[in-house]
């Protein structure tokens, strides 16, 4: 339960809105275990909890938000932080400077970020649609995240007259 409460409360930043994302989160894995082969189940519990959270915030958000956040990698039975958080609140010149790096992106990534970020696909529908096995498909959405946040702070850097 911390785990989940940890990871609400990162999202939202506010305990008893994680408190309330606990108890969905909660009842949504009661629901969803018996019908799940998991096999390691804190990072499968993670991704429900951070998809939780994502789905919960993307409903109150108005403005265009890419979440390039960090990514929890599992190595054996090991930990480890991949990425430091990093979001865009997207307006003008940055969306466009957003969709130019997208753009710059291998092909792959290109369409694993735009379903899943845009079009707000399920890793098990990108699949789907691209016949990728799941770990190309999470692969390219990481690689892209980390791909997209070279480029921006690139053109951020670049547009401020600041060397690289």
């Amino acid at each position: 339960m911390e785990l989940v409460y940890g990871v609400c409360l990162k999202y939202f930043g506010q305990p008893e809105l994680a408190k309330d994302a606990v108890m969905d989160i909660y009842e949504h894995v009661n629901r969803k275990i018996p019908g799940h082969d998991v096999e390691n189940f804190p990072a499968w519990l993670y991704m429900v909890s951070k998809n939780h959270c994502l789905q919960v915030l993307r409903k109150k958000s108005n403005s265009l938000t890419v979440s390039l956040d960090d990514h929890i990698m599992q190595n054996g039975q090991e930990w480890h932080q991949e990425d430091e958080a990093f979001e865009f609140d997207i307006s003008g010149d940055m969306e466009d400077q957003l969709h130019g790096c997208i753009e710059e992106l291998p092909d792959k990534q290109k369409v694993c970020i735009r379903m899943f970020y845009f079009e707000k696909k399920s890793y098990s529908d990108i699949c789907e649609v691209t016949l990728l096995p799941m770990d190309h498909v999470r692969s390219n959405i990481q690689n892209g995240r980390r791909n997209l946040k070279k480029c921006m702070l690139t053109k951020k850097r670049l547009g401020s007259g600041k060397n690289i």
